[in-house]
């Protein structure tokens, strides 16, 4: 069972910084070969301004196909989850990851587990409803297992990136 759409990706570009030890700048973008179609279940999502401030108290959403659990398979159906942001500063404390996150990233999840994004969501969104209009401000990127306590899901902290997606889609449209 397969409810999504299928589209050709004509290039791949990552970004140039991407340190794969430490997952930092884990961001890349997907020029498609034909234009995406808009409509009742295809919507878009607005790009942050750069440097957009993110309120800890707002609800965010992620959503993906990946495993429902820890080492699963990947979904029949596309899942969502609303997930609340946590501090950097708490998310660096050496209970939870130590000094792993950066400023382009972003801590995401319940402490004491049961909802995060899993292996297969990777590159999925971290969206947030403010001012009526969603908003992009993350990407999935990685975490310590899946829905584990003091473990919560790390994003790409979309809004350090804005610059460098504009840069991208005018370099390559």
């Amino acid at each position: 069972m397969f409810y999504g759409s299928r589209h050709q990706v004509e290039k791949v570009i990552s970004h140039p910084n991407y340190d794969s030890k430490t997952k930092n700048n884990d961001i890349a973008l997907m020029k498609l070969q034909t234009p995406l179609a808009f409509n009742d279940v295809v919507k878009p999502v607005c790009l942050p301004n750069p440097g957009m401030m993110l309120d800890l108290a707002q609800e965010c959403w992620i959503s993906g196909w990946g495993a429902t659990y820890e080492k699963g398979k990947t979904s029949d159906v596309l899942n969502a989850a609303m997930v609340p942001l946590i501090e950097p500063s708490k998310c660096n404390s050496k209970y939870i990851y130590n000094n792993l996150i950066t400023p382009a990233m972003i801590c995401a999840g319940f402490l004491q587990g049961s909802v995060d994004s899993c292996q297969g969501d990777s590159g999925g969104p971290l969206v947030t409803l403010k001012n009526e209009i969603w908003w992009l401000i993350g990407d999935t990127s990685w975490g310590s297992g899946c829905a584990k306590a003091y473990r919560p899901g790390v994003y790409g902290n979309v809004t350090v990136f804005t610059d460098w997606i504009y840069q991208q889609m005018r370099a390559n449209s």
